[in-house]
């Protein structure tokens, strides 16, 4: 996305803008960043302020707009003082009267009004948030950024856009119109590390134990718990190896830990870190030791891990030399909101180990990071924050062969749910090009956005095309018994022939209601998008756009459960059913009567059948995830 930004001021100023004012999160760090890759990206006849260097060339800008060639552009960050000082540094140069360009990168960050809701629900008077407001007001008596260049185009730019789609239909900051900028092909996405149902499956990831933050947190510093030691020693054998076969590049290769939001954790986890560094230095010198001959054995594990993304790669002690020539120039550098300083961190030129926080999950680029270990929870997870902590997607195809993340089962299960949120809101956004509504998947454990940026009583959730089942069917006798009796019974009100009795599918259209009376017999315990109470009104409301009607389908099935409870994570249903569904007029309502296969060692799995719902919406259908204005 800095790319695009950079092409479309190259583009402005070729067609009379004159300048263009760039808004990023406010972090010091990332200020200095993107002022670099605007100057890396432009002609040297453009001039690239930030907020730390505008101030006093006030002269100087006056006379570049002036000229008939090049242009300005202004980095500012989006925090109080920063933004008063680039209203009045654009005030000072005329920039009423000029064409301005604004992009707001990570636009649905501190940007966005944290007020609506409260708005909406509690104090229609309550103002609009500071950042916000100085931004955004055209109304108040303040000078904002966008009254005091009344001539601008403004572009809200990010990877995760559920905050601005999702906003009402008079919202300033809820976009006219959407472009999808697709990627490069050496660009390492959430398709590469999130796409297996089966993290197992995954040579890019490695699980560690569900509890290991407890015990990284509360713990013994010095003793650190086993996920952080793997993740470590992998981590100084990828680099020795990526380093003898592509060389090792300005700043070395780096390590991400990104244990909470807590500056105290980041200190305590910088030095288990290094006490553990500390500890392999010291054990590798004594050769002699029964320590020496432990440790070689643990660390045979983690090159064999390595090696098998990597057949070709050296001898284990040929890369355990490299690894002792450079482990006490190891770096541990806490990088949060303390100390994100505007110049370059100090790297070093071969193993960089960074602990953070918020600092590290949002727009900060970090080069040839090889390994992330991530144990961060929040009590109720946010689909874009979280998303924003990937900072192993990139442009990372050279070192692919040697990157790996360490995570709990809890988290690789989040970090899927959004994978498949945003690829279907990306497909949606490619078929439908400029979508007047936005499909955004969530789940009861993941919300789209923070809720204080939404209008809460316009949001409303479904996703068209797709299967819509609960995650967890009540399959227990006796409340499976009893659900398919009643089913049973319903249905012989619609025809005497539509059972499961006979092989294969039985179908037929029954009306809204009826199909309402139907679904509201079967109860689940889901804890995915499926919500009981909700279907009826699902239903209602589809009748409203399509008509009456809704097509019931039967059949049998067998499944496998993925867990004790009954879990069933993927729908029954292939690909081509859903697709043949999708294109109906009206929408499909399945019931299948489930049987698990075999598994003699849980007890409650006694045979029984259960009734098991599913919903495939049509292709075409409005009602999705998303805002009713």
């Amino acid at each position: 996305k800095t790319r695009a930004m950079v092409t479309t001021t190259a583009l402005a100023f070729d067609n009379g803008f004159r300048a263009v004012v760039v808004l990023t999160s406010n972090i010091n760090l990332l200020v200095g960043q993107t002022q670099d890759d605007f100057i890396n990206g432009l002609p040297k006849s453009v001039t690239v302020y930030s907020n730390y260097d505008f101030q006093d060339e006030t002269k100087q800008a006056k006379r570049v707009l002036k000229s008939s060639r090049g242009g300005i552009v202004i980095i500012c960050a989006k925090g109080d003082k920063r933004l008063k000082q680039a209203i009045q540094f654009l005030s000072e140069i005329g920039a009423k009267d000029i064409p301005v360009l604004i992009f707001d990168d990570e636009g649905d960050q501190a940007s966005l009004d944290t007020n609506i809701q409260r708005r909406s629900k509690k104090d229609p008077d309550t103002p609009a948030s500071k950042i916000s407001c100085l931004i955004h007001d055209k109304e108040r008596d303040i000078d904002s950024l966008r009254k005091i260049t009344p001539k601008h185009v403004f572009i809200s730019v990010t990877g995760t856009p559920q905050g601005l789609i999702l906003q009402n239909a008079d919202s300033d900051h809820r976009p006219s119109f959407t472009i999808l900028l697709e990627p490069g092909t050496d660009y390492v996405g959430g398709k590469h590390f999130f796409s297996e149902s089966d993290p197992k499956k995954s040579k890019l990831l490695s699980l560690i134990d569900k509890d290991e933050k407890t015990d990284l947190l509360d713990g013994d510093a010095e003793n650190i718990p086993e996920g952080l030691r793997k993740a470590i020693s992998f981590f100084l054998f990828a680099a020795s190896a990526a380093g003898e076969k592509l060389g090792w590049p300005k700043g070395g290769y780096k390590f991400l830990c990104h244990p909470s939001i807590r500056t105290a954790h980041h200190k305590k986890v910088a030095d288990s870190i290094r006490a553990y560094l500390d500890m392999l230095s010291e054990t590798l010198e004594n050769t002699n030791g029964n320590e020496y001959k432990e440790l070689i054995d643990t660390l045979k594990k983690s090159y064999e891990d390595l090696k098998k993304n990597n057949p070709s790669i050296s001898s284990f002690q040929d890369l355990l030399d490299i690894l002792i020539e450079n482990i006490n120039t190891s770096k541990v550098l806490m990088i949060n909101t303390r100390g994100a300083k505007r110049e370059a961190l100090n790297y070093s030129g071969a193993f960089n180990f960074l602990v953070g926080g918020n600092t590290l999950g949002r727009g900060l680029a970090i080069k040839k990071l090889l390994v992330t270990y991530y144990v961060r929870e929040s009590a109720k997870t946010q689909m874009d924050t979280m998303y924003q902590h990937a900072r192993m997607f990139g442009y990372r195809k050279d070192t692919l062969p040697f990157t790996q993340v360490f995570l709990p089962p809890q988290l690789y299960v989040k970090f899927r749910e959004i994978y498949l949120s945003d690829e279907e809101l990306r497909d949606f956004i490619s078929e439908h090009k400029n979508p007047e509504t936005f499909p955004v998947r969530v789940s009861s454990a993941i919300r789209a956005t923070r809720s204080n940026v939404l209008d809460s009583t316009n949001i409303d959730y479904l996703i068209p095309g797709k299967q819509f089942y609960p995650n967890y069917p009540y399959f227990e006798i006796p409340q499976a018994k009893v659900i398919k009796e009643k089913i049973i019974k319903k249905l012989k009100e619609f025809s005497p022939d539509l059972n499961w009795s006979k092989k294969g599918l039985h179908k037929k259209e029954v009306s809204t209601t009826e199909a309402i009376k139907l679904i509201s017999i079967i109860k689940t315990s889901a804890t995915n998008k499926w919500r009981d109470k909700n279907i009826p009104a699902i239903l209602s409301d589809l009748k409203i756009q399509l008509g009456d009607g809704v097509i019931i389908k039967l059949r049998k099935a067998e499944r496998t459960a993925g867990d004790e409870n009954g879990l069933l994570a993927q729908g029954v249903l292939a690909g081509s059913e859903v697709k043949e569904d999708a294109k109906a007029k009206k929408p499909t309502l399945w019931l299948f009567n489930v049987s698990f296969k075999n598994k003699t060692e849980v007890s409650s799995w006694n045979g029984s059948q259960f009734v098991y719902p599913t919903i495939i919406l049509p292709k075409n259908t409005e009602l999705v995830v998303f805002n009713k204005s």
